[in-house]
């Protein structure tokens, strides 16, 4: 699909100030960042999430209540596909030991650990396996896997990004295995992209890695004990 005249004409204006940007980074110099509020306001006038117009409160189900886009909300709306009294249940035609629902990476990784187990697996999707939100994340895989890493500044990062409200339980649990989900990913015959000595190719900071995870031992020094969070990877 070609170019509309007025992006055309944003690329006109964005091509123009390109010698000036290019210089300013020779420089070191770099234009200041909007503010929060700047962001804001840019945000209700051009984002389509933060339009009021063509958005309703869903009025059944239970998103009752809930300000959707007219599309989502004529869907959460709509009549069930399903018909109740179209379904026998005396009639068993699968029989299995687990039933897992989606077909994403999740639920792909529990059938193969139960098949290995030895039960009968039975996969239901709503698309074609593989068609889930698991695709949909670019590659990206966050595990500490490099010397200069380690369980505990995941632990600390991915409690400071959910400001401080996630179970602290599952997040060492998540951090913990993280780096033994690879291994078991490569086992699998997952490629990774990785550097010429064989170890895995990364793209964070290590200088924001160190910043975010000083701040944050600061930070979690209020919550609970840093001793405390420690011991949460250790293993009996």
């Amino acid at each position: 699909m070609p170019y509309t005249q007025e992006l055309k004409e944003l690329i006109k204006r964005v091509e123009a100030t390109r010698p000036a940007r290019v210089e300013m980074a020779r420089r070191n110099e770099h234009y200041p960042a909007l503010s929060m509020e700047e962001r804001e306001k840019v945000l209700e006038k051009y984002h389509p999430d933060y339009q009021k117009e063509g958005r309703r409160v869903v009025r059944v189900g239970p998103n009752k209540g809930d300000l959707f886009q007219e599309e989502v909300a004529d869907l959460l709306e709509s009549r069930s596909m399903l018909r109740p009294q179209r379904v026998d249940l005396s009639q068993v035609h699968y029989e299995t030991d687990v039933l897992i629902i989606g077909g994403g990476g999740a639920a792909t990784s529990a059938a193969l650990m139960a098949s290995e187990k030895g039960a009968k697996v039975i996969m239901a999707t709503k698309l074609r396996h593989g068609d889930s939100n698991t695709v949909m994340a670019e590659g990206g895989i966050q595990a500490a896997t490099q010397e200069c890493d380690s369980p505990f500044y995941h632990y600390l990062d991915t409690v400071g990004g959910g400001h401080f409200t996630n179970d602290p339980k599952l997040v060492a649990a998540l951090a913990h295995d993280a780096p033994l989900s690879i291994a078991w990913l490569e086992e699998l015959g997952m490629m990774f992209n990785k550097l010429p000595d064989g170890r895995l190719f990364v793209t964070h900071s290590l200088i924001f890695k160190a910043l975010a995870s000083t701040i944050l031992a600061s930070c979690c020094r209020k919550w609970v004990c840093k001793n405390k969070i420690f011991r949460i990877f250790k293993r009996k």
